[in-house]
């Protein structure tokens, strides 16, 4: 009996332990985000991105989104984590999700990636022709914030989070 009882702790405790989704070099860029809602300086192209968006949004019916610095921090984060993986992914998403969910109350969070796309107008584009992105840019959201990051070669990379 004793044996069994070890047994069994010693399975709770390697699946407490083995639950976990993300590395310490991950948890360690989303805490680096910042938490407050303060000003913060976007580039042309971010601001071109939110204004299309919008400009779609409104020209079919939809309210146009409010920027959101906090979630500005959690796109910027993501865009250097997909740089240093070499590729777009929504990988962790569901940690950033939960994160800026505390962070700004949110009840829903959602998001729209690219890569390789030069200007607001060709990744809205992209997105208005993908069926599960025109899905996420025309949701029931209040917020938002892109971020779109170069690389070493000057490959851009797209992150925009919508929330509630």
């Amino acid at each position: 009996m004793v044996r069994f009882n070890i047994l069994i702790l010693i399975a709770i405790a390697t699946l407490m332990t083995s639950c976990s989704s993300s590395t310490t070099e991950e948890d360690e860029l989303y805490k680096a985000v910042s938490t407050t809602n303060t000003e913060v300086a976007i580039s042309d192209i971010e601001q071109e991105v939110i204004d299309a968006v919008n400009e779609y949004r409104v020209s079919i019916g939809l309210n146009a989104l409010e920027f959101s610095s906090i979630a500005y921090g959690y796109a910027n984060s993501h865009n250097d984590y997909m740089i240093s993986a070499g590729q777009i992914s929504h990988d962790n998403f569901d940690l950033r999700a939960s994160d800026l969910s505390l962070d700004a109350n949110a009840d829903h969070v959602s998001e729209n990636l690219g890569k390789d796309f030069t200007t607001a107008e060709d990744i809205l584009a992209a997105w208005k022709n993908s069926p599960t992105h025109k899905k996420l840019m025309e949701g029931k959201v209040q917020y938002t914030a892109v971020s779109v990051t170069a690389d070493k070669d000057g490959v851009l990379y797209f992150t925009q989070l919508f929330y509630n």
